[in-house]
């Protein structure tokens, strides 16, 4: 044993010390070759490269008065040693708009981030919203800051979801009540109706931040949905002024309503009992009435288009004559098609819209 050992110490001091190393120094001194030329160990330098860093990753903001457009920044530094590119700046939300973002930002450098959040386009209470920076960082080449908020509503209306609905060529009217719901005071100083589809006809003070608005909608030429904004301008207690709007959805009716509105189903559930023998035929109703008590109308036919000749039948079919009516559909016998469309069009004496069409659709989806 002691003779092994006399060789194993022979060999260490016949090897030059410099061949000894460990596997770590090894690597370190291996000849790297870059852009064609060698480098020891020692000189060799990682590659330069940008860095993204925010001054801070995510900032509370604290209470936004719900209608605040305000301005924000943040510092962006590069602690690389390549200039840092930003291509793009995309908030998360439609409340962000970025003002401003710099291009480049030298090595080492810094530069501002500019954004605008616009509160009413942000749901009241707590929030957090990004905005995104697509950079050449290669570790960072997406970098989000994030941004927290308590948005503050400032009053609440009664409705709290604004509807008026009545005949189209008909004037109509909906009382509003709004009061202040926060610890930061409520003066109601204007109110207006942003796009002039209604006015607003009476603004009442009726105690210390309540108010109740009268808005007249004025009579349209034809049925049909709308809305508008009606625009508050609201005083708080430190002087801030703020604009916020709340929508008034406005239904212009048609005197003659049709149900179901749009379309009528006959779907295997309706169909399948045809294919017993002796089976009576399958009736789908559209209900037709006047929604004005002084005003009457007839209904002078019905017709099936875009349909097989034989496949329906169809009969209006009074229940109080000029106020309202039924149209039957029936579908006598099952069909060897899987599948039919068309269309059901009734005829009335109108002056406005004197034709409905109704779609119709069946399907057969039983072998015989």
């Amino acid at each position: 044993m002691s003779q092994h050992r006399d060789i194993i110490l022979l060999f260490f001091c016949l090897v030059p010390t410099g061949l000894i190393a460990s596997s770590e120094s090894t690597v370190a001194t291996v000849p790297v070759l870059q852009h064609g030329h060698s480098q020891s160990g020692e000189n060799a330098q990682s590659p330069q490269t940008p860095r993204l860093r925010f001054a801070n990753n995510e900032v509370e903001y604290g209470h936004l008065l719900q209608g605040e457009i305000v301005e924000k920044e943040v510092e962006i530094y590069n602690d690389g040693d390549r200039p840092l590119i930003i291509t793009k700046a995309t908030p998360s939300c439609g409340c962000t708009t970025v003002v401003d973002f710099p291009q480049s930002i030298p090595a080492g450098g810094k530069a501002k981030l500019r954004f605008e959040i616009n509160s009413k386009k942000i749901k009241p209470g707590d929030n957090r919203k990004r905005i995104r920076l697509d950079t050449n960082d290669p570790l960072a080449p997406r970098g989000d800051f994030f941004f927290t908020s308590e948005v503050i509503k400032l009053y609440q209306s009664d409705p709290a979801e604004i509807l008026v609905g009545g005949l189209y060529d008909q004037e109509k009217r909906v009382k509003v009540r709004v009061r202040g719901s926060s610890s930061y005071g409520f003066e109601l100083l204007g109110a207006a109706s942003r796009e002039g589809k209604f006015e607003i006809e009476e603004f009442l003070l009726l105690d210390i931040g309540e108010y109740e608005l009268t808005l007249k909608i004025r009579a349209a030429t034809q049925p049909g949905s709308t809305r508008d904004p009606l625009d508050f301008l609201i005083g708080v207690d430190d002087g801030r002024q703020i604009q916020v709007g709340q929508w008034v959805n406005i239904e212009h009716w048609d005197p003659i309503d049709v149900q179901p509105a749009s379309a009528i189903q006959f779907g295997n559930r309706d169909t399948d009992p045809l294919l017993i023998e002796g089976a009576p035929p399958v009736v789908k109703k559209i209900m037709i009435r006047s929604r004005s008590e002084t005003r009457s109308f007839q209904v002078l036919g019905v017709q099936l288009l875009d349909l097989p000749e034989d496949a329906f039948e169809a009969e209006v079919i009074p229940v109080v004559e000029g106020n309202s009516y039924v149209v039957e559909v029936r579908l006598p016998a099952y069909r060897k098609e899987v599948f039919l469309s068309g269309k059901v069009v009734i005829t009335t004496d109108a002056s406005v819209n004197p034709e409905r069409t109704i779609y119709l659709r069946a399907r057969f989806g039983r072998k015989r």
